[in-house]
């Protein structure tokens, strides 16, 4: 997913810093690399700080800075899943006296994960297994191996769910205020 995001009166800010010898391109990269930052903050890693501990999802969410050569920051969510184990609320429900679905917690409900947990067993964890696949060549890939801890939805499941609309115009909004700040102080600075 893409999404562009343009900052208002770029142009005329250009014009006001060429007048006291300055760049508009240090401002500009700064606004977008605080509106990541503070994007990443608000909008993502508090609404599945009640789903996922926020270090997690900072560390799932990488961010790519502005700099020279090139003009815009990205906030790159992680597609690998996240193990059910590191959800802060999952669970089961019982289909047969040795198998369960698994369930998590995200921040728009209730998501089935890839596993399964045996409710005859002690310690109820949630597992999954990996089979067999072949390609439309004829290559086969095996990845069975023995049982490991199931995996929930990726951060980049959640990352879609939660960029929407009010999203984009938060994120825009922020972005204009932080330019606006940004060129203020470099304006009173040049004055100097």
């Amino acid at each position: 997913m893409n999404v562009t995001i343009q900052v208002m009166g770029l142009k005329q800010a250009q014009r006001q810093l060429e007048g006291i010898g300055k760049k508009v391109d240090p401002v500009l990269r700064g606004a977008l690399n605080t509106t990541a930052t503070k994007s990443r903050a608000e909008r993502y890693v508090k609404p599945l700080a009640k789903s996922i501990k926020p270090q997690r999802v900072r560390a799932a969410l990488k961010i790519k800075r502005a700099r020279r050569g090139r003009m815009d920051s990205r906030i790159i969510p992680s597609s690998s899943g996240v193990l059910v184990v590191n959800y802060r609320s999952w669970g089961y429900d019982v289909i047969d006296a040795t198998r369960a679905r698994i369930w998590v917690r995200g921040p728009a409900g209730r998501k089935v994960a890839a596993g399964f947990v045996n409710p005859a067993s002690s310690g109820k964890l949630p597992l999954s297994t990996r089979s067999s696949k072949t390609t439309g060549k004829g290559k086969t890939y095996a990845y069975k191996r023995a049982l490991q801890l199931a995996r929930g939805p990726s951060t980049a499941f959640w990352f879609k769910q939660l960029t929407n609309s009010q999203t984009m115009a938060w994120i825009s909004d922020y972005l204009q205020k932080e330019f606006a700040a940004r060129l203020d102080k470099e304006i009173k600075k040049g004055a100097r």
